[in-house]
């Protein structure tokens, strides 16, 4: 993988996520793309254009300040850090895009609504419309993750 991208809502799973996205960047020496996408109705009661994020909004001063923590945990990895104003799916698919991203890192919240759903519904979004492999963490210490870091020592040991 040259990049991967890891989508971050600076929650544990995320974090879970952001970790298992350092890993695979520094095995395979890619450059890590973290990104966090602010909802539009968080950011203010107006409309706003998706494409401005301005630095000054609140929301956005937090996200710098996530950034910066998980900057010292992916110590030694090439990172871009990216915010972005939008609905969750498409602009994590369309930063990957943008990114030419090899693969995208995602947790999963399982915010189930129907009993055939098994992931969270921006998961699943970014599963079925993404252009390149998807590797979806369902919760934090669960046997996906180990399986998760299996496959990881598997990664590691290719040339």
């Amino acid at each position: 993988f040259g990049v991967v991208l890891v989508a971050t809502g600076f929650s544990v799973e995320s974090d879970q996520a952001f970790h298992v996205a350092c890993d695979i960047a520094r095995a395979q020496r890619a450059r890590l793309v973290v990104l966090h996408v602010i909802p539009p109705l968080t950011v203010a009661d107006v409309d706003v254009d998706p494409s401005e994020v301005n630095e000054d909004w609140p929301t956005v001063r937090e996200c710098r300040k996530q950034f910066e923590r998980l900057q010292k945990l992916g110590d030694g990895i090439l990172s871009t850090y990216r915010v972005v104003v939008g609905y969750p799916v498409g602009m994590i698919l369309n930063v990957a895009r943008q990114e030419d991203a090899d693969l995208i890192v995602i947790a999963s919240h399982q915010g189930r609504q129907y009993s055939f759903q098994v992931h969270g519904p921006v998961s699943e979004g970014v599963l079925r419309q993404a252009h390149c492999p998807v590797l979806c963490l369902r919760q934090p210490n669960s046997c996906v993750s180990a399986i998760a870091e299996n496959r990881l020592a598997n990664i590691a040991r290719l040339p």
